[in-house]
């Protein structure tokens, strides 16, 4: 009788061990501190900055791409406010940073551009990286132009935007002509009405 008592101990210990929640290291400094280096680096055109925050399994090849392109484009930072945590719980963190910039883009459309980045954070290191902009309607009806007008573009340098293509400089920088041009058919337009 003694070793099913020990029997179903050892066995009641391991099934409780298996149910508790395991719990990674804690953040050691404060989430926003990684992120501002996160924006550093991004903003700063530094890969391997970049690289070194990134944890193994985050989105590296969709930030290296962007950061391509933000550099393509001679994007200037404007404004950049702090971070702020939106969520922390266990080791993880959910982060947001909004910064405002001129780029190519914007100056031949005459508008200013805010890119925010939702980070997750854990452990000093970025887990997960998305990023959005909010870019005016010109933007869009540009990037229509260009597939209508200049598709060589789409072919070439921006094959694969932002889906692993390999040239996102060469890709923000046609992109940042084609928005040159479209101004100047757009003006013109208006100068025959």
């Amino acid at each position: 009788m003694c070793w099913l008592t020990r029997f179903l101990s050892v066995l009641a210990l391991v099934v409780l061990v298996g149910v508790l929640p395991v719990r990674a290291e804690t953040n050691s400094i404060d989430p926003r501190d990684v992120a501002a280096r996160f924006l550093d680096a991004f903003y700063a055109w530094d890969a391997k900055a970049l690289d070194a925050l990134l944890s193994h399994n985050a989105e590296g090849d969709d930030v290296r791409y962007y950061q391509g392109w933000a550099q393509g484009a001679q994007y200037e930072v404007v404004s950049r406010p702090p971070c702020d945590v939106l969520e922390s719980g266990n080791s993880l963190a959910l982060v947001t940073c909004s910064v405002t910039v001129n780029d190519d883009f914007g100056r031949a459309l005459g508008y200013r551009a805010t890119d925010t980045f939702r980070l997750t954070i854990a452990n000093e290191r970025v887990l997960a990286a998305s990023f959005a902009g909010d870019d005016p309607p010109i933007f869009a009806e540009m990037f229509d132009w260009i597939q209508r007008q200049r598709p060589d573009v789409l072919s070439g340098p921006c094959h694969l935007m932002f889906a692993g293509g390999p040239t996102p400089g060469a890709c923000a920088e046609a992109v940042a002509r084609a928005a040159q041009d479209y101004m100047c058919e757009q003006r013109s337009l208006e100068r025959e009405e």
